[in-house]
């Protein structure tokens, strides 16, 4: 893949909508890619570059695996304490 293909295929727009809730998640989200942003409305369709997804999707992926992180140490800690 080309230089140009690969930045025609980071902007290229797609559509996402994030989770929109009335506690955590209700703000607005800002995206920074190597010195550009956007701000995405939570809660309908919206179109943005890839390259802005691709961030969000890395972000999702890294809350699951802190979160599977965090149930494995809490289940070692609980482990722990049990055996004394």
């Amino acid at each position: 893949m080309s230089k140009y293909d690969a930045e025609a295929y980071l902007n290229e727009l797609v559509a996402v909508k994030l989770f929109r809730d009335n506690d955590r998640y209700r703000d607005d989200v800002y995206v920074a890619v190597n010195g550009h942003n956007c701000v995405i409305k939570r809660g309908e369709w919206v179109m943005i570059k890839r390259k802005f997804a691709l961030v969000l999707d890395q972000s999702e992926i890294q809350d699951m695996k802190t979160a599977a992180m965090l149930e494995a140490e809490q289940s070692r800690f609980r482990q722990a304490e049990a055996a004394h």
